[in-house]
């Protein structure tokens, strides 16, 4: 039987881009041990493949939350569904239960974001170093590290999401974080730098006229326990006084992936990563 050259790329399918899924174990100096991170890539289904040695994508780092993993948002979130139309890569690290700072008694999980991650990945994929190609964000833990990550390093993201999470210190929050597992976890991974008071560091930036070019997106259920630490920070952006673009949304919705599922489109559009209007509804992304 004859064999037509390139017959399966001439297909009638409808062409659209997939993403490849890569588990990378890689070593982080930072850390003095072997971890690893999971990576979606643009790929092109139905086209032959060809060389693209310039290829840079843009890049989401996408931070987990206190009790997930690297693997989480691959097998809980519809990320995947969401960006494979679009040239944007997403960097999904594992931070065990570090909160993303540098630790007392432990690891120094912010310089490893920072210095192995934000490294090694652009070093290993084609993936974008320029500070207008490149997007932090994560839920709970997650965000609260993406927001601390993103504030003492200001000119180096375009945007910033921040999802279930806010201030969250003594007199603000809930019994999340008086459970002996999270006290006892949290008194072994305590950290002072770099700073992770979230109101400090945005006044001092808004003394200097804040961050004009820098997107926040800020959301929170309201029947999350941590909606009260939520509000607190969303009080101090919008009493700020320089130029500033944040958006801050709400509505029922508890500490979930049924909440973050619903807010993650809503953040890439901000974002301008995809399309308004496209795949905001779950239904229409699943069938």
């Amino acid at each position: 039987m004859s064999r037509q050259s390139g017959s399966f790329y001439k297909s009638n399918r409808r062409e659209e881009n997939q993403m490849a899924f890569l588990t990378c174990d890689f070593f982080a100096s930072q850390l003095g041990m072997d971890i690893p991170m999971n990576v979606l890539l643009p790929e092109k289904r139905q086209e032959k493949p060809v060389l693209r040695p310039d290829a840079k994508y843009k890049v989401l780092y996408l931070l987990h939350g206190h009790s997930d993993d690297a693997s989480s948002y691959i097998r809980k979130s519809v990320i995947e569904l969401l960006v494979r139309r679009y040239d944007l890569a997403v960097v999904m690290p594992e931070a065990h239960r570090s909160g993303y700072g540098n630790s007392a008694h432990g690891h120094a999980y912010y310089d490893y974001i920072l210095e192995d991650v934000m490294v090694q990945a652009p070093n290993f994929f084609p993936i974008s170093t320029a500070p207008e190609d490149t997007y932090i964000a994560g839920l709970s833990m997650g965000g609260m590290g993406a927001m601390r990550i993103a504030l003492n390093n200001p000119r180096r993201f375009a945007g910033v999401g921040c999802l279930s999470a806010g201030i969250h210190k003594k007199g603000i929050g809930s019994n999340m974080f008086t459970s002996e597992d999270f006290t006892r976890n949290a008194s072994r991974t305590a950290d002072s730098t770099p700073s992770q008071d979230l109101e400090a560091l945005l006044r001092e930036l808004d003394k200097v006229g804040g961050l004009p070019d820098v997107k926040f997106f800020h959301e929170c259920g309201t029947d999350d326990p941590l909606y009260p630490g939520y509000c607190a920070l969303r009080d101090v952006f919008h009493s700020l006084k320089g130029q500033w673009n944040y958006r801050c949304e709400e509505r029922p919705g508890n500490h979930n992936w049924d909440n973050w599922n619903y807010y993650l489109p809503r953040m890439l559009q901000y974002f301008g990563l995809i399309p308004e209007g496209d795949e905001t509804d779950n239904r229409k992304i699943l069938f």
